[in-house]
């Protein structure tokens, strides 16, 4: 693959390289395109399809309500609240 190309991928991937890094990156990036095609090859025709390989269920607890905060114990410690709430300093338009 051609550094034009590897460069119009990183370029969708947003991911900005020097033309240094993009020498350095080119030939494991080939090396990477060889191997997703090798996989690609591989017959899969009556193999059932899986999620994860090792066995592990979703091993989630289950929600429990219990006791919580009143507004005024979970307040209690904020530096700054207003309303009744935290009081958070914008920094996203």
């Amino acid at each position: 693959m051609n550094k034009e190309d590897i460069r119009h991928i990183a370029n969708i991937a947003q991911i900005d390289f020097t033309d240094e890094e993009l020498d350095k990156f080119a030939p494991s990036f080939d090396e990477n395109i060889e191997l997703v095609n090798k996989i690609k090859e591989i017959d899969t025709d009556g193999v059932e399809m899986v999620f994860q390989v090792n066995g592990t269920e979703n091993n989630i607890r289950e929600d429990k309500t219990g006791e919580s905060l009143t507004q005024e114990e979970a307040l209690e410690n904020a530096a700054t609240k207003k309303y009744g709430y935290f009081k958070l300093i914008k920094f996203v338009e």
